[in-house]
């Protein structure tokens, strides 16, 4: 289980790295470790939606966003709040649900090569004017407003359209003037990234660590992948303890009323007729309980066959 911890917080990118210790914490609900939980499901999930995160971001629209991106993701447990091993069970969702590694490898990958996008929309866009004859009173806007938001958006298009073109024709000139120079015979030519190092040699070492720190990480994942189903057991037995806990709970409270029955029973003559509806009402309780406990048994089954 260590080894299968340390590979998961390694293959994780730099500045979003737990140490190991932070997840066996959760596992035991030391409250030392819930702030750097929610910080690291919080710049997790801001990379993966494509937000910018800064520490100086408050605590509270943290955990807010971080509410929130679960919530998008399909976890919404309404234990999230008060248990910290919640937040190590939504830390496992990220990882089976939506692939929260291979995104971040994806999106933090090393770019050495050049790369641009090519614009899929069509040339003269309809101008719809639907639903404007059917708006109420009070939903009437004055046509010149609608009118300085259509130039502005032009204006920022045509403005993104013309940075795009300035780009594609610098990215030519460096293609052609270094035509020819590349080993690859195939490619022929240098990226930018290659040209910056020849006109400023000494940024090869940023670049370098880069490529170190990158191949790190992968190989970390590799390992990741190997020891896998070792976290996915150990996630079984938290699971596991935290049913146990639940139905402790549920039995010392049904305890505790069961003892306060005869007290009542030799009040009054109706008490007898009151006690067997509540020992009624109290087994009924008990075989929802036994058919809850079933249910969460056969989730946590089909749950495993899912991740193996």
């Amino acid at each position: 289980l260590p080894a299968a911890v340390g590979a998961l917080c390694r293959a994780l990118p730099p500045h979003a790295r737990p140490a190991p210790d932070t997840l066996r914490r959760a596992r035991f609900d030391r409250p030392q470790a819930s702030l750097d939980f929610w910080k690291l499901l919080y710049v997790l999930l801001k990379q993966i939606h494509g937000g910018r995160w800064t520490e100086s971001d408050a605590i509270g629209a943290q955990v807010r966003f971080v509410k929130w991106a679960l919530w998008y993701h399909g976890y919404s447990r309404p234990q999230l709040q008060r248990l910290l091993r919640e937040l190590l069970l939504a830390f496992s969702w990220l990882l089976h649900s939506p692939g929260l590694l291979e995104q971040l490898l994806a999106r933090n990958r090393v770019q050495t090569g050049d790369q641009t996008s090519v614009c899929t929309c069509e040339d003269e866009l309809p101008n719809s004017q639907e639903g404007t004859s059917e708006a109420g009173p009070e939903d009437r806007v004055d046509v010149r407003y609608l009118q300085w938001l259509n130039g502005r958006l032009r204006l920022q298009w045509c403005s993104l359209h013309a940075q795009h073109q300035e780009q594609c024709k610098l990215l030519h000139k460096i293609h052609l003037f270094t035509s020819g120079s590349h080993m690859d015979q195939n490619l022929g030519h240098f990226s930018v990234t290659e040209t910056d190092l020849i006109r400023h040699p000494e940024n090869y070492k940023q670049l370098l660590q880069l490529l170190e720190s990158e191949t790190t990480q992968l190989e970390a994942f590799l390992e990741w992948k190997q020891l896998e189903p070792v976290y996915w057991q150990w996630m079984e037995t938290v699971l596991d303890n935290m049913a146990e806990e639940g139905s402790m709970c549920e039995s010392q409270d049904a305890h505790v009323e069961k003892r306060r029955l005869p007290e009542v029973t030799s009040c009054c003559p109706w008490a007898d007729k009151l006690t067997g509806q509540m020992d009624r009402l109290s087994r009924d309780l008990m075989a929802l309980q036994e058919q809850l406990h079933q249910l969460i048994a056969q989730r946590k089954a089909a749950w495993w066959e899912k991740v193996r």
